[in-house]
């Protein structure tokens, strides 16, 4: 799935010394890849760039979870413009590489990995949903936060509001595990 229309977002500049500096490197990880290669590798650039979100997800907190999911969405579809991946390339960024990237723009699995490490950082178990609409493949990664009635807050920044699901042909969910061992 790609964004439906160009937007404009805010510059963040007040925000851009909550973050490290991005490294600008390009690493080729895994040639032909597929999405379940991404699925399994978000959440290790997860784990390794934790300390490039700590910073804004503390600013990010608030006193309810909804409130906090809502500040987090609000925040990345305001400050990081999305853009496709060109064809035949699957780029995953860290944190501070989309934040460095934030006015060219992001695709579905860097919000992704931006938003479940804020989410890893605030101790808010998720998960991540990769979505199928009108081809015979996955297309489409977001996370979701599971809630205790069984529903669940969508974190779609593709998508131009808040807690929205794209009605899609199918859906699957891996949970996201967040562990550390010292």
């Amino acid at each position: 799935m790609i964004a439906k229309e160009k937007r404009y977002i805010k510059t963040g500049n007040e925000f851009s010394h909550l973050f490290p500096k991005a490294r600008l490197e390009e690493i080729t990880v895994r040639h032909d890849a597929n999405v379940g290669h991404t699925v399994k590798f978000i959440p290790k650039v997860v784990q390794e760039t934790l300390f490039h979100t700590a910073k804004i997800a503390a600013h990010l907190q608030a006193s309810s979870l909804r409130e906090t999911c809502n500040n987090i969405w609000n925040f990345v579809y305001e400050h990081i413009a999305y853009k496709k991946d060109e064809d035949g390339k699957e780029q995953v960024r860290s944190p501070a590489r989309a934040w460095h990237d934030r006015s060219t723009g992001v695709d579905c699995d860097c919000y992704t990995v931006f938003i479940s490490s804020i989410l890893s950082n605030l101790r808010i178990p998720h998960r991540l949903r990769i979505a199928k609409y009108s081809a015979d493949h996955f297309q489409h990664i977001y996370p979701i936060v599971p809630l205790s009635n069984g529903e669940h807050i969508i974190l779609d920044c593709v998508v131009k509001e808040f807690n929205y699901e794209e009605p899609n042909t199918k859906k699957k969910d891996f949970t996201m595990d967040l562990n550390y061992l010292n």
